[in-house]
């Protein structure tokens, strides 16, 4: 019992240690997860790597980096041909109207963090920078 008891508390303060950043990014990241597994991993897949000649991926697209861009096409989606790793996609991107600020911040987060080099959470600011900035295709 006493065990158990110093190795909870070793997690609680391990836990505790992280800075608000680090929770933000944390957090950021697992909602990120559950929202792009209802929205998005049907066509570009859990793995991130697309639909054969269907749906691009997402592993190795330099798009993702650009998350002004990422804001845009998740919420408004996009009709124009993208080339991604030397390939075209034709097929349009459907629009996400009723994701929120936050849930696209938390998707790009998730993606950038799984298949991108970022390991920092999306501001919010970001994605509201973004979309104001941007026009519906």
């Amino acid at each position: 019992m006493i065990k158990r008891g110093f190795i909870i508390f070793i997690a609680l303060a391990a836990f505790s240690c992280q800075s608000a950043e680090e929770l933000k990014t944390e957090q950021y990241f697992a909602e990120g997860y559950q929202i792009y597994t209802l929205n998005c991993a049907n066509c570009h897949q859990a793995d991130g790597e697309g639909m054969a000649n269907l749906y691009p991926p997402l592993i190795g697209s330099k798009i993702i980096q650009d998350k002004a861009a990422m804001a845009c096409i998740i919420k408004y989606g996009m009709k124009d041909t993208i080339i991604v790793n030397g390939k075209p996609f034709h097929r349009p991107m459907p629009a996400n109207p009723k994701l929120q600020e936050l849930e696209i911040a938390e998707i790009i987060t998730y993606v950038n963090m799984k298949w991108g080099k970022d390991s920092l959470f999306t501001p919010i600011a970001t994605v509201t920078k973004a979309l104001e900035n941007c026009k519906e295709n």
